[in-house]
């Protein structure tokens, strides 16, 4: 009977190879019915292996997604030339019910290919410090810059010291800055028979050499945090044009500013963010160049003990768009320049990072100063770390009338500090949209080092408390994922390390969180706004324009993309794209890879 099943199948199987192009599968199916004792044994059809089939099984989950690549990826990789192992990328979906506590736990990645691997995340890093601090801190935590008398007021003069402290806000503009100090004449204060002194010691040992990073100190991306921050540790240069005798009106616009003309867009930017990163120039009308006879000079904020020209030569040389060929070279004492500024640029804006942060908030505080008291006669000095001055009584003034000594003396409460006024920032949730739409790099250094002065109580903070503070944070709220290797906040680090899957499980959280439509909405969205804006000249038929919240990143050896886009189906995905290879960023196709992360996970 067992002879008689293996010959009328292999008969079957021999008339079918005649007519069937498939025989090879077919034959091999037959052959397994050899030596099979089973009475029920059919040939069961092979599953078909298309493209088409094979993606959608992989979306439906019947398959290993475990460093698989939709075939729409793979041909972007493949046509950018990058090693496959250079890559890793990963798309997961997040469950809509936020009150089901099992429905936090991590979903089943549509696809995840090298997830695992720790990379260099470039500025999508940011999306770590800003969501630590929204969560430690709160959406409308607010920094405060203080200003104390410490002394005694008789007839218009305080007998003692004026006390700015900083707070390490990340947006203190020069204007503010200035209104502060003027707040001491609210007080009927005329006169100082003391010192200013400047708090600026929260943050302690954060200062670097910004040429340390690329050798491109003047560009904005390369300031250094100060606990007393002002304009983003940059300075304004402006160059006006100055019309020859008798020349026609204006006549030609002036070239547009790619990064546009407020502080925070303009002075702040992801490195290699080519929309950014271009020549800061505004677009306003302009004299026509044959017309310029020179520029003017303008340097904001103003500056005590610094040497710059007021004006500089005009020449009709073509107009070099390079920032890397800035003009002009600025010191801690003075600003020159090498060469003469084409006419043919027009009126031009550069914000250009200050050597030193404290000389910058000191020669800014001078010049402010002066101002407010022409008469002031006392030194303007930092504070002490060794004087805890703050909890410490300040001798009676002997200037004061012997009355008023004796009546302090016996009577009055010990002179310590007296808060004048202070001024708030933005709101911590405004602050984190301006760091991840524009990829503000000191700002990101700035809310990350107030979270051991704010989070962590402490008095002082410094990098290594910063990121032990990040890496506790973690721990408690991530214990299963692999924690980030961080020496810069800001991403502007080659030896930072994050794994796509723990940028995954931090995206995951701030999902479920109450902040986050907050989160989600201080990220770029796709083809419209922040350093994602771009995609939409990219590709302008992408599906995931408007529909995807994401931050970009990008170093010399890396680009990558992190956040969330809502499929057509209207669920909602994180997702994580990093690539690490040499010379990336001029690798044309590089970012096609992750753009087309992007849209595929649009269409699901």
């Amino acid at each position: 009977m067992k002879n008689s099943r293996q010959s009328v199948g292999l008969q079957t199987c021999a008339t079918q190879l005649l007519s069937l192009k498939t025989g090879l599968l077919l034959w091999m199916a037959c052959l397994s019915l050899v030596g099979h004792t089973s009475d029920t044994t059919q040939v069961q059809p092979p599953i078909p292996t298309d493209p088409v089939t094979e993606q959608s099984h992989a979306v439906m989950g019947q398959r290993d997604p475990v460093n698989k690549l939709p075939e729409t990826i793979q041909a972007k990789l493949a046509q950018a030339n990058i090693p496959t192992d250079s890559l890793s990328m990963v798309v997961q979906p997040l469950t809509d019910n936020a009150q089901n506590v099992a429905s936090t736990a991590p979903q089943k990645p549509l696809f995840s290919y090298n997830a695992d691997v720790p990379r260099t995340p470039a500025s999508t890093q940011k999306l770590i410090p800003t969501y630590v601090a929204l969560d430690s801190l709160g959406k409308d935590f607010v920094w405060q810059t203080k200003l104390y008398q410490h002394g005694f007021v008789w007839k218009g003069t305080l007998y003692g010291d004026v006390i700015v402290q900083g707070s390490g806000d990340p947006k203190l503009e020069n204007e503010r800055l200035y209104q502060l100090l003027a707040m001491i004449k609210a007080q009927g204060i005329k006169q100082v028979q003391g010192n200013l002194i400047i708090d600026n010691q929260q943050f302690d040992g954060v200062d670097f050499d910004v040429n340390a990073f690329d050798g491109k100190g003047l560009r904005p991306y390369n300031a250094q945090p100060n606990a007393l921050l002002t304009n983003f540790g940059t300075v304004e240069v402006d160059l006006v044009p100055i019309a020859k005798p008798n020349a026609i009106a204006a006549i030609k616009p002036a070239k547009a500013s790619a990064s546009g003309s407020s502080a925070t867009t303009s002075n702040t930017s992801d490195l290699y963010n080519e929309a950014a990163n271009l020549e800061q120039i505004q677009s306003k009308p302009s004299i026509n160049p044959k017309d310029v006879a020179a520029y003017q000079v303008i340097l904001k904020p103003a500056l005590a003990n610094f040497t710059m020209p007021t004006t500089l030569q005009a020449s009709q040389e073509p107009c070099n768009s390079s920032q890397d060929d800035w003009i002009g070279t600025l010191t801690s004492t003075g600003l020159s320049f090498h060469q003469t500024a084409s006419a043919f640029c027009g009126e031009q804006k550069r914000y250009l990072t200050f050597p030193d942060g404290d000389v910058l908030v000191k020669q800014q505080i001078i010049a402010d100063w002066q101002k407010i008291l022409p008469n002031f006669t006392g030194n303007i000095e930092f504070a002490n770390p060794a004087v805890p001055y703050m909890q410490q009584a300040k001798a009676i003034p002997q200037a004061l009338p012997w009355y008023i000594r004796l009546y302090l003396k016996y009577f009055g409460k010990p002179l310590t500090p007296k808060l004048v006024g202070y001024v708030a920032s933005n709101p911590l949730h405004e602050q984190i949209k301006d760091i991840n739409q524009h990829s503000n790099n000191v700002m990101t250094e700035q809310i990350a080092l107030s979270l051991p002065l704010y989070a962590d109580k402490q008095r002082i903070s410094t990098y290594p408390k910063t990121f032990a503070y990040i890496h506790q944070w973690w721990q408690q709220k991530l214990p299963q994922a692999q924690p980030p290797v961080m020496t810069r906040a800001s991403g502007l680090c080659r030896d930072c390390r994050v794994a796509p899957n723990s940028m995954l499980a931090l995206l995951t959280l701030a999902y479920h969180s109450p902040n986050f439509t907050v989160y989600r909405d201080s990220l770029g969205v796709a083809g419209e706004s922040g350093t994602i804006k771009a995609l939409k000249l990219r590709q302008p038929n992408n599906p995931a324009i408007g529909h995807a919240w994401i931050k970009t990143g990008t170093l010399d050896n890396v680009t990558s993309m992190a956040g969330y886009v809502q499929g057509k189906s209207g669920k909602w995905y994180a997702v994580v794209g990093m690539i690490n290879a040499d010379n990336v960023k001029n690798n044309s196709n590089a970012k096609a890879v992750l753009d087309e992360m992007l849209a595929w996970t649009a269409l699901q």
